[in-house]
C-alpha cells in the first residue's frame, strides 16, 4: 500500500530523533537556531495526491510553503529551513513517501528522505546525506 498522503494532514510536532540528527541538520545547512525552532514548533500540514500529482502545504515559522510535484519527475522545491531552492524527485516506494535531492548543497551531496507511518499519529522519517544516516519521528498534535 502506498504512503497514505491524506492521513498526513494535520498538525505535527517533532518527537524523537537519532543521536546524530543534529549532525544531519548541520550537514543540511540548518543553523542551530533553526534546528531548535524545528524541535519546538508545530507544523500544520495539508497534503493531497491526485493521480500522480502530489501537493503539500506546510506552515513553518509563520510562512506557508506550497509545492506540487508529479511523482517520479524532478521538480524544484523551496527549503524554508535554509532559504533556497533545490531539485527533488518524489516517489512512492511501498508504504514510504520518498524524496531524493541529487545535489542538495550545490557541491553534489545527495540527500535521500523516506517517510512512513508507524501508527496513525506517528511518522518516522529516515534521512541519508552523504554517508550519514539518521532518523526522526513526528507526532500528531
Amino acid at each position: 500500500m502506498p504512503f497514505p498522503v491524506e492521513k498526513s494532514c494535520g498538525t505535527w510536532k517533532h518527537d524523537k530523533n537519532s543521536d546524530n540528527y543534529k549532525q544531519i541538520m548541520e550537514k543540511l545547512g540548518v543553523s542551530a537556531e533553526i534546528f531548535q525552532k524545528i524541535q519546538e514548533s508545530t507544523f500544520p500540514v495539508n497534503a493531497s495526491l491526485s493521480g500522480d500529482k502530489y501537493t503539500s502545504k506546510v506552515e513553518f515559522m509563520g510562512k506557508v510553503h506550497e509545492s506540487t510535484f508529479t511523482l517520479g519527475v524532478e521538480g524544484e522545491e523551496d527549503d524554508p529551513s535554509v532559504g533556497r531552492k533545490r531539485k527533488v524527485t518524489y516517489t512512492m516506494e511501498g508504504d514510504n513517501l520518498v524524496s531524493v535531492y541529487p545535489d542538495h548543497d550545490g557541491s553534489g551531496t545527495a540527500v535521500h528522505v523516506s517517510r512512513h507511518f508507524i501508527d496513525d499519529d506517528t511518522i518516522h522519517t529516515d534521512v541519508k546525506i552523504g554517508d550519514i544516516v539518521g532518523w526522526t519521528t513526528s507526532k500528531r498534535c
